[in-house]
């Protein structure tokens, strides 16, 4: 008996889980009396569990297990300690006959006086009952019928039986117990006090179940209406009384009154909220059991790599770690927090069962409020558990649509019959549906979270969210129709076949739209109600209000819900945050007039033939009614000329540097000297907002430079007389905006080189910049011939010259100087050039005359500059003119201070970091085309780089396009075979992780604690250092430190060798790294597996001997070079296999270097490998590249490059 019964236990009790995992652990019996067991058993943890089974009761077995266990039944280690304890029993090692507890006599009866079988309340009052134990246990009745009623008492280890008798005749009722206590037992205390709970102790009255029908219809509201027997059944058993409804929910009609919200409490605002990148986020937790709703929690917790999602250390947001969520999160979140803290209190309150309506609706007017902001909240719903582990959390998603409740009615003689349903998602559901998870925020459906329509409709659901399917007594169609239909039919859509609906023509009725304006009570708030107004009835466009032609006949005017919806979803359309309200539309005063939206919002209602209320009742909104008078003058400089702009409102002046602030934050409405807002046209904003962004502001003037193209042909069109200098700009304007059609130019006479059709489209263009005395930037991808075009327009300018020109000046890196010396001997042996470098310099200084081009470099042009500021050059070339990008720099400041007739740019990649490199380049080619740098940073730099604002980006293209000219290979080079690029993942050996990451920690911990203490700025050195030991690691454990020896662990030193043997015997290999030192291990490799290479970096000397031996020397398979110092300006089209060693964060960079084997000239199909460890940095780089890797209209690239840190990239770079 016993072992069945302790099987039996673990059936009931034990999961699946715990059934299947119990067979792992081998408890053993510690101890033991009579009815107690304790067991031990070893698991994760150094202390053994314990466990305890007590079968003081074998019929109610319990048992306790010290581990963490909190799921439903049994954990496994009790399992495995009852399957013990049954083997024990089984084998007789324990004696199961002694855990059967004989039966035990009764104890002393108690008798009861009565009155017709009500107890007497007295007579009880003054019994005592002996109360010496505690008393732990449970009464449960057992039966009952009109004579007695039966019951057990059980606890921890005691079972007795109680009886309560009335016998005929008799004045007194019989109490017995089977427990030993000589005096009244607790036991006999409550069975009386649980029969007066559950029956009252007017049980054994023959009225007893006359008064509880009576009771019952007395608390329905139903006493006198209805006879208990037509709509209810009382049954009468040992659990207690029980009332089953014949009619399904019959109610009383007082239960379901309808209690609009007053005016003021619909239109009620949200109070606004006022307003660090972090790897914590917030979130929204919905908790439901058994598909019940419990509450709402807001969360917080670390994110994933992505941040994409919450996905570790989640806890509940509370006032004790409030502060710590504070410190943790962005930006954005903290703006969020206040609205999550807000719907997690509000919500709690919603629990209590004496909740009002009033407090729903302000909590579901505060959702809606807010929708906005919500849905970008991350939310979940999350089956109640203890933790808030990611594996319970399942993510759900705020929809736009919405709910929208159903009222059915059926009625017959005697009753109405109703049923509320939810229209979700166009399914018609139950509110007790399985499928839908109603809560105060909305409903949850499939995983998607659908808002209530309106707060009035949430409690319309809210109230039938227990009941959706209930009776009303039949009273008459006046009842039905005053307290259901009338008020119900605003928010529910309403399904009774008596209703019927009737259009009109009578055209008092025809429907007429308003809209009502005021201001709200609290904040700088305008309100937007609109109505629509047939005859004297006003009714919402949102609400299905019935208007009655004749209540009696149940017949409604059939609304125009066509004109309703159009009208709704005007109103909605006529602002963005518009598009989430209902009743009631709100906006800020000062969004109302940015870019003069009121004023044409009030124009747009007037045309529609919509009825405008309450504008005159306006208080708080403070505007210049008078309309803008604008006059321009203008006055010509140097390079510049000036616009004298008055702007005025009536008397008021208005101030142009506070003009500009409107216009650059796109705002349509400018502050006046008397405090007043002056309204700016739209059209006059599109018009003249340019000159505020190609201009300074200088006093009452704006200064624009003769270069800005873009609006000249528009100020002298708009003047009615132009200046002579305007003509002469407008002329020259014309010419370049007939780029397409240039003069084609024949091919120099000396010209030793055929040009392909899109290089003597850019001799064409040259000639043109140069015959409009334009400066000008040649983009043409890397590879496609830049230096060639150069030299075949110079070649031009010699032959086409009546005079001798005075000799230009070519700028350039060091590796391109032997370039150009070769390309001019090539293909244009009669121009004569000096390459102006080397320690001999001084010697040359007083033969320039004698050479058509000098050559010198960028390094050379700095320290020779006091004398070449005191030259005249033709025109001056800047080759790679990217290096001249930072405006601070040396190098920028002394070719601006370079004499020159004509300037001209060669460069592949104009923009290596930000667009702020074009800044340096093009003021360079034509000064003042940007004006000074803090403007060109506010207005075009910023807007693109920071903010990526795609029409600033459009702009500036459309700047710099008659001075640029780019072509890509795809473009013309169409010969040319493919080029694929590919990475090659490294696996680091245990020793060279080893080393990884002990320096990744060290760095970590000590760029924190630098930055704490010196802040970001201050700290740049310190991160650069970090990272570059950090890819130097992931090259190899040789280069982590000079002082010390860490080994030569490289996975990808033994990965390029195993590439390179098998490729040097059909192809020839570029390798390219950054780190010399890595270059030498290199070396070193190729050496001992005897394969010939060439090498290059910033100390070779014969830099061409090397590239020419590579080129023509069979056995030279493979170059070495240094990014830097071969990364351009190289011809290495031998190659067709390019490995980089280790990434760099501008991919330009790299584009470079493979580029110089795939250019004009190259017949192989080429392929290019990044070698990239594994879990390291470099990945991180790969990442960074591809966030940052944005290319706008042609030269236009956003944010391409990495020289700067925040504290966040440290966390990210040296994490895990």
């Amino acid at each position: 008996m016993v072992i069945d019964l302790l099987r039996e236990f673990v059936t009931d009790n034990a999961t699946n889980e715990s059934n299947n995992r119990s067979s792992t652990y081998f408890p053993f019996l510690r101890d033991h009396d009579s009815f107690k067991f304790k067991f031990n058993t070893f698991g994760t943890q150094i202390e053994p569990y314990e466990i305890i089974i007590d079968l003081n009761d074998i019929h109610h077995i319990k048992t306790k297990c010290n581990c963490k266990y909190s799921y439903e039944g049994i954990c496994k280690h009790t399992v495995a300690s009852l399957t013990e304890l049954i083997r024990l029993l089984k084998t007789n090692q324990i004696e199961s006959s002694l855990l059967i507890k004989p039966k035990i006599k009764e104890s002393l009866v108690l008798f009861i006086p009565h009155n017709l079988g009500v107890m007497d309340k007295d007579a009880l009052r003054k019994m005592t009952f002996n109360n010496s134990r505690a008393f732990f246990g449970d009464v449960e009745i057992t039966s009952l019928n009109k004579t007695s009623v039966e019951a057990i008492y059980k606890d921890y280890q005691d079972e007795f039986y109680l009886k309560l008798s009335k016998e005929i005749n008799s004045t007194e009722l019989k109490l017995t117990c089977t427990c030993l206590q000589k005096k009244n037992c607790t036991h006999k205390y409550k069975l009386l006090e649980l029969l007066k709970d559950e029956f009252s102790l007017d049980y054994f009255s023959p009225n007893f179940k006359d008064e509880i029908k009576k009771d019952h219809l007395i608390s329905m509201d139903l006493y006198g209406k209805v006879h208990f027997d037509d709509v209810f059944k009382l049954k009468i058993n040992p659990k207690g009384v029980v009332i089953e409804e014949k009619v399904k929910n019959i109610m009383s009609d007082a239960h379901l009154i309808f209690q609009p919200q007053t005016e003021e409490e619909r239109k009620a605002l949200a109070k606004p909220f006022e307003s660090q990148d972090s790897t914590y986020s917030i979130g929204l937790c919905i908790r439901y059991i058994h598909n019940d709703y419990l509450g709402v929690d807001s969360i917080y917790g670390k994110l994933n790599k992505n941040k994409t999602e919450i996905s570790s250390g989640i806890k509940v947001i509370e006032d004790i770690n409030l502060e710590e969520v504070i410190t943790k999160i962005d930006d954005a979140d903290l703006k969020l927090l206040k609205i999550l803290i807000h719907i997690d209190n509000e919500t709690q309150k919603l629990t209590y069962d004496d909740l009002m309506d009033r407090d729903i609706f302000n909590f579901i007017n505060y959702v809606h409020q807010h929708k906005k902001e919500l849905s970008t909240i991350k939310l979940f719903k999350h089956e109640d558990r203890d933790n808030f582990n990611k594996k319970h959390l399942l993510p759900i998603e705020m929809t736009s649509e919405t709910v929208q409740p159903i009222l059915s009615i059926k009625s017959n003689d005697k009753f109405h019959k109703f049923e509320v349903k939810l229209k979700v998602s166009e399914k018609l559901l139950k509110l007790q549906s399985k499928q839908i998870l109603l809560t105060p925020l909305g409903v949850v459906f499939k995983n998607k979270l659908f808002l209530y329509k309106s707060p009035q409709h949430a409690l319309a659901v809210i109230k039938f969210k227990e009941i959706s399917d209930f009776s009303l007594i039949n009273e008459g169609q006046d009842q039905l129709q005053a307290k259901i239909i009338e008020p119900y039919s605003q928010y529910f859509e309403i399904n009774y076949k008596v209703l019927k609906e009737k259009s009109s023509a009578n055209k008092k009725l025809i429907p007429v739209r308003q809209v009502y304006l005021s201001e709200a009570e609290e904040g700088n708030y305008l309100v937007f109600q609109p109505i629509v107004k047939y005859g004297e009835k006003l009714v919402s466009p949102s609400s299905s209000e019935k208007i009655w032609l004749n209540k009696e006949k149940m017949l409604s005017l059939k609304r125009d819900q066509q004109l309703e919806e159009e009208f709704l979803k005007l109103i909605q359309e006529l602002h963005p945050k518009f598009n989430d309200k209902i009743d009631y539309f709100y906006i800020e005063a000062a969004e109302a007039l940015k870019s003069m939206w009121i004023m044409g919002c009030m124009e747009d209602l007037k045309k529609e033939g919509i009825v405008l209320l309450g504008l005159n009742q306006l208080k708080k909104i403070k505007y210049n009614l008078n309309k803008p008078n604008f006059s321009i003058v203008l006055s010509s400089g140097t390079d510049w000329f000036d616009m004298e702009m008055n702007i005025s409102f009536g008397d008021q002046k208005v101030d142009l540097r506070k003009l500009q602030k409107s216009i650059i934050k796109k705002s349509n409405y400018v502050e006046l000297k008397d405090g007043s807002l002056g309204i700016l046209p739209e059209k006059w904003i599109e018009k003249y907002k340019k000159y505020f962004q190609f201009g300074q502001i200088k006093k009452d003037k704006i200064e624009v430079s003769n270069f800005q193209f873009n609006i000249i042909d528009e100020l002298y069109e708009d003047l009615e007389t132009s200046p002579d200098f305007l003509k002469e700009l407008y002329e020259k304007k014309k010419r370049i905006s007939n780029l397409k059609q240039l003069k084609e130019v024949d091919p120099p006479k000396h010209l030793i080189a055929k040009l392909r059709p899109y290089q003597q489209e850019g001799l064409n263009w040259l000639v043109f910049l140069h015959e409009n005395q334009l400066g000008g930037c040649l983009a043409d991808d890397m590879g496609l011939g830049k230096t060639l075009q150069s030299i075949a327009f110079l070649q031009f300018l010699k032959n086409n010259s009546k005079n001798k020109l005075k000799p230009h000046l070519i700028i350039a890196p060091t590796s391109l100087i032997f370039n150009w010396m070769a390309e001019l001997e090539k293909f244009a042996p009669k121009l004569k050039a000096l390459a102006f470098i080397g320690g001999n310099r001084d010697e040359h200084k007083s033969s320039f005359d004698q050479y058509d081009l000098i050559l010198t470099t960028y390094g050379s042009i700095v320290k020779d500059i006091e004398f070449h500021k005191n030259q005249v050059y033709s025109y001056i070339v800047l080759d790679e003119s990217q290096a001249i990008k930072n405006p601070l720099s040396q190098r920028y400041k002394a070719v601006r201070l370079l004499n020159c007739e004509n300037r001209l740019a060669l460069t592949g990649t104009p923009i290596e970091n930000n667009t702020f490199d074009l800044y340096s380049q093009f003021n360079f080619l034509n000064p003042g085309i940007f004006g000074s740098i803090k403007h060109f940073r506010t207005n075009f730099s910023d807007a693109i780089d920071k903010e990526q604002d795609e029409d600033t980006s459009a702009l500036l293209a459309k700047i710099i396009h008659p001075f640029l000219l780019r072509r890509t290979k795809p473009q013309v080079a169409t010969e040319l075979p493919s080029k694929t690029e590919a990475i090659i993942y490294c696996e680091m050996n245990k020793q060279q992780r080893k080393v990884y990451d002990q320096f990744k920690d060290y760095f970590r911990q000590q760029i924190l604690d630098q930055i704490e203490n010196e802040g970001v700025n201050r700290s740049q050195i310190y991160i650069l250092q970090g990272l570059t030991k950090l890819r130097q690691i992931c090259n190899s454990t040789a280069l982590a430190d000079k002082e010390k020896d860490y080994g030569n662990d490289s996975a990808k030193l033994d990965e390029l060798v195993r590439h390179l043997k098998q490729k040097v015997a059909k192809h020839k290999v570029l390798v390219f790294s950054q780190f010399v030192g890595m270059l030498q291990l290199v070396k070193e490799r190729l050496d001992e597996e005897d394969i010939k290479f060439e090498y290059l970096d910033g100390q070779t000397k014969k830099r061409e001997q090397k590239v020419n031996n590579f080129q023509n020397n069979p056995k030279v398979r493979v170059f070495l070079i240094s990014l830097k110092a071969g990364g351009t300006g190289l011809n290495l089209t031998e190659a067709d296999y390019v490995y980089l060693i280790d990434p760099w964060w501008n991919p330009a960079v790299e584009s470079q270097a493979i580029d110089r084997c795939y250019r004009i000239g190259q017949d192989k199909k080429v392929m290019a490998y990044r070698m990239i460890c594994k879990d390291s940095i470099e990945e991180k780089i790969l990442n960074l590249q591809d966030k940052k890797k944005s290319i706008a209209a042609e030269v236009i690239r956003v944010d391409e490059g990495k020289k700067s840190f925040k504290k966040k990239d440290v966390e990210r770079f040296f994490g895990a």
